[in-house]
């Protein structure tokens, strides 16, 4: 076992919880130690989209992202999606995330900051829902494992090797797809 809790070395592993329950807009993001907070997200939701920052640390770190969504509303009843817009803090570098063609395909496509195509795409199992980011080439890069009937855990987001250098962007789009309402 290794220092992130998984039996690959090279795999970075964070939980995700809500703050203020399961209708809070908040998100702490610890570490694998499950106590050293690693990300915050304050949300805010406007009458027709919603938007977040991403903060390293805590509430008051340096915000690494801002996210915005120009819709607000249930997905089926979603005609022409408007894609997410990321924008890095540090490069200033603006990422779209589009949501699939059909209000029933749960894929969210971005280009990462190596110019690669990369897709977040849903996995439903028993007992359990994960997403995974897949690659251009079908290889897994993140999973996204949802915690089901908690309260307060989202949670647990995996980025392995390859996309690290990239962490900043895969956490902010694993948490705009986990967004309600997008």
């Amino acid at each position: 076992m290794s220092m992130t809790g998984t039996t690959d070395p090279h795999t970075l592993c964070f939980h995700v919880y809500r703050i203020g329950g399961i209708w809070g807009d908040d998100r702490i993001v610890r570490a694998d130690d499950r106590k050293t907070p690693r990300y915050f997200l304050k949300g805010t939701r406007l009458a027709a989209s919603w938007q977040f920052a991403l903060h390293a640390g805590g509430p008051n770190g340096v915000v690494v992202c801002h996210v915005k969504s120009g819709y607000l509303g249930p997905p089926l009843l979603q005609t022409n999606p408007s894609p997410i817009d990321i924008t890095i803090g540090s490069e200033g570098h603006t990422v779209q995330v589009h949501h699939g063609d059909k209000p029933t395909d749960a894929t969210y496509a971005f280009k990462g900051l190596d110019d690669q195509q990369y897709r977040w795409q849903p996995i439903s199992r028993l007992w359990g829902n994960t997403m995974e980011c897949l690659n251009s080439q079908d290889q897994v890069v993140a999973t996204y494992r949802i915690t089901l009937f908690a309260i307060s855990k989202d949670g647990e987001l995996r980025i392995h090797q390859p996309v690290q250098s990239m962490t900043d962007l895969i956490v902010a789009t694993c948490l705009a797809m986990r967004t309600p309402d997008h």
